[in-house]
């Protein structure tokens, strides 16, 4: 076996067809990569990847293939050569493998040389070698597995005829009508991203053995015996079926960017009905928008290789309309489902600008109900790439955050406290609209009850300015002590009718004391701030208004690193205070910061005057000395009860069975600002109040950790740019020739050792 083999190889380069059809297949699949513009462009991608090669390998190989395996039998026909070759004592069934194995082998030499494309990219990135290495030898094995088939399907075609050229066109013609018709496009489209599925490579196994096993009848002669290899293809297949009731998937990208987290999988075990996904990214989209289409369709692949029941998914392109009056029919009824478009801008191939309608939006329908998600993130302060990137990074929550609320047919409650002069309904009506996606959403006073929080997983205190009572406090301290979960949104500094900044007296020092944390009467003032309309006309003049620095409404800073806050824009505070550490039980308890102050904040300490004329002082000021001031932080673990020498206050009447003296684990946020939570689009611009106080209370409600999933991180890869536009001839040039030169090193330095080992 091993001689045919090597004679098949021998045969190949010896000649002088196979380093033309080899560098042919290479020189074709460099223009493609690099010098035609396309979607699979690497040099107009942007990214550093070869995302564009394993996409178009299967196109590529219905010329390399179909060259390399067109002669392995028909040539044999042809010279009379195929009845000498069964006579001798060889297996009829180790021809045709010794056939296949030489063809694959060819193949795999030929795309040897495609790894300097890897290099090449690697040394255009911003970082150089910053590549997804475990991301492309998957995907790589993936281009192996698919060659296989296609010399499987070549080596079957050549043993059918006499001609090679017909055996050339029906091998091509065939391949192509596998590859798209029969679901291997699937199979190899879910390898080439890296990702190795036990059912994938059962497919290519099967489908490889199926065209060796119909060459093998092809040539077998009289009394071979077929019984055999048929009860093998019936083994495989029975495997390849196994396969679909057991996961086995290997992710080999750097970041697992294709591995579910334990919750998702259980979540898609459970549900019972069909998902129907609306994706409405299709049509002309620029590569940064085709790259967040192709990572919503993987993960909609990937949920639903987990998933029990049908899960289909619809590719929409809003803007495939033919006239501009019914695509514009088409985008206002997607506005009025609340699906809000993006304008981005792009250049023609004459490099002018046009502006291009993109709605990043899915809808996910169970069972009649909608739920709208917003896949793309704008984060203020971040570049397109890194939006994209962080768009990409939260696909999985956003995605599995609206399938949970559609399962969700018993939502958890969560309630806002009154009776201290907190917020009202009306005040915070925004932020109760969202949680209300979510929770059943309670507003009431304690009472003398203090069981009455114990059904609520979060209780949100929001503005209070009136004290608490002693039995107010028990009952919050027991709630915590029994591992319930508060959001605090405290003013440390509140305003009174002549704009005096008194301090906020809530007699809730001792509490907040005991839980590690501190709300001094100090008001924050940030360089980083709101806007307000100041009149700088003078005395007698037409009122004239100008925009100018509100000191007193810092834009807080989201801490990047926690999942809280990554990836949402800054919250506006109003009147902040800041928090401080305290206590000696830290070690029992973590803390982290949540919201910053620029790094040009001041503090005032109360009681002072709020005085307008703030706006003309300099950002440059002495008094902007302090940097990165924590408003806002997470306390976990184990709190200390303030109760735990104290009597029971004499206010409460029931729901004390046994006081609790410390928690065994409990979660609270803490907020140096009331109004953080408040209704305001200031000016127009919105913030991530919201989605702050959204988060926050969807963590301290999560016992699953739901909200992990914000945290997962992928590395953005770029291409540099203006490296590619200084020198874009030069490389498109050294990534064509490279891979010829190295075919020719090799075609040299074989015939050498051919000649040297026949002397």
């Amino acid at each position: 076996m091993m001689v045919l083999l090597k004679k098949e190889i021998r045969n190949f380069f010896s000649s002088a067809a196979g380093p033309i059809v080899t560098a042919v297949f290479l020189a074709i699949t460099g223009v493609y990569l690099f010098v035609i513009p396309s979607q699979y462009n690497v040099l107009d991608s942007g990214y550093a990847n070869l995302d564009g090669l394993f996409a178009t390998a299967p196109l590529l190989f219905l010329f390399l293939i179909p060259a390399v395996t067109m002669k392995l039998f028909a040539d044999e026909v042809t010279s009379g050569t195929i009845e000498l070759l069964v006579t001798k004592p060889i297996k009829k069934s180790s021809i045709v493998w010794s056939k296949f194995l030489a063809g694959w082998a060819i193949s795999v030499i030929a795309l040897i040389p495609t790894l300097l494309y890897m290099v090449s990219v690697g040394l255009m990135g911003v970082t150089p070698f910053n590549l997804d290495t475990g991301g492309f030898w998957g995907s790589f094995i993936g281009l192996l597995f698919l060659s296989a088939l296609y010399t499987a399907i070549g080596v079957f075609c050549s043993s059918i005829t006499r001609n090679s050229i017909v055996a050339f066109v029906i091998s091509a013609l065939l391949c192509f009508l596998v590859y798209y018709g029969l679901g291997v496009e699937e199979h190899y489209d879910s390898m080439s991203r890296g990702v190795l599925d036990l059912k994938d490579v059962m497919y290519f196994v099967i489908a490889v053995y199926v065209f060796i096993f119909a060459t093998i009848i092809r040539v077998k002669g009289q009394g071979t015996r077929v019984k055999r290899h048929i009860l093998s293809v019936i083994v495989i297949i029975v495997l390849y079926v196994a396969s679909g009731y057991y996961v086995l998937r290997l992710d080999l990208t750097s970041e697992k960017r294709y591995t579910l987290s334990d919750n998702t999988k259980n979540l898609m075990r459970s549900i019972d009905k069909p998902i129907e996904v609306n994706l409405y990214l299709d049509g002309d989209m620029n590569s940064g928008f085709l790259r967040l289409k192709d990572a919503t369709q993987n993960l909609l692949k990937e949920l639903k290789a987990y998933s029990d029941s049908e899960l289909s998914v619809n590719l929409i392109d809003p803007s495939s309309s033919p006239d501009a009056k019914t695509r514009n029919s088409v985008y206002a009824d997607l506005e009025a489902k609340g699906l809000k478009p993006t304008m981005v801008y792009d250049r023609d191939s004459k490099g002018g600008m046009i502006q291009k309608i993109v709605f990043p939006w899915a809808e996910l329908i169970e069972d009649g109900d909608t739920i709208n998600v917003n896949l793309l993130k704008n984060i203020q302060g971040m570049s397109g790439d890194e939006n994209l990137n962080a768009s990409i990074e939260s696909l999985e929550y956003e995605v599995t955050d609206a399938l949970r609320r559609l399962n969700n047919k018993t939502p958890e409650s969560v309630a806002f406290i009154e009776g201290h002069g907190e917020w009202n309904e009306q005040d915070v009506y925004s932020a109760t609209e969202k949680l209300a996606l979510y929770y059943n959403v309670d507003r009431g006073v304690l009472g003398s009850d203090a069981s009455v929080l114990n059904k609520y997983k979060v209780v949100i205190i929001a503005s209070p300015i009136d004290k608490f009572s002693e039995a107010d406090k028990f009952i919050i301290d027991q709630y915590v002590m029994n591992g319930g979960s508060v959001l605090w949104l405290l003013d440390g500094v509140r305003t009174d009718k002549e704009n005096l900044g008194i301090a906020n007296e809530i007699n809730l020092d001792d509490m907040l004391f005991t839980y590690g944390v501190r709300i001094s009467p100090l008001l924050l003032l940030d360089t980083q701030c709101a806007m307000m309309p100041v009149n700088v006309a003078l005395e007698g003049e037409k009122p004239r208004f100008e925009q100018m620095p509100w000191y007193y409404a810092p834009i807080l800073i989201p801490n990047p690193s926690n999942v809280i806050t990554k990836n949402i824009d800054g919250v506006k505070a109003d009147f902040s205070s800041v928090i401080e550490l305290v206590g000696e039980n830290k070690t029992e308890l973590q803390a982290s910061a949540l919201l910053f102050s620029s790094a040009k904040a001041g503090l005032d300490k109360a009681p002072m005057q709020i005085n307008p004329a703030v706006v003309t002082l300099s950002p440059e000021s002495k008094f902007f000395s302090f940097s990165y001031l924590p408003v806002a932080v997470l306390i976990e673990g184990k709190f200390p009860s303030v109760f735990a020498n104290r009597m029971v206050p004499p206010e409460i009447t029931s729901g004390v069975k046994e006081r609790v003296k410390e928690s065994s684990g409990a979660k609270m946020v803490f907020v140096a600002d009331g109004d953080v939570i408040r209704n305001d689009e200031h000016l127009g611009q919105a913030y991530g109040n919201h989605q702050f106080i959204l988060n926050a209370v969807n963590y301290l409600a999560d016992d699953e950790g739901w909200l992990l999933l914000r945290g997962r991180e992928f590395k953005i890869r770029l291409l540099d740019k203006n490296l590619i536009t200084e020198y874009r001839t030069e490389i498109q040039v050294a990534t064509i020739l490279a891979p010829l030169l190295l075919l020719i090193i090799f075609c040299f330095g074989y015939q050498i050792v051919r000649v040297r080992r026949w002397k």
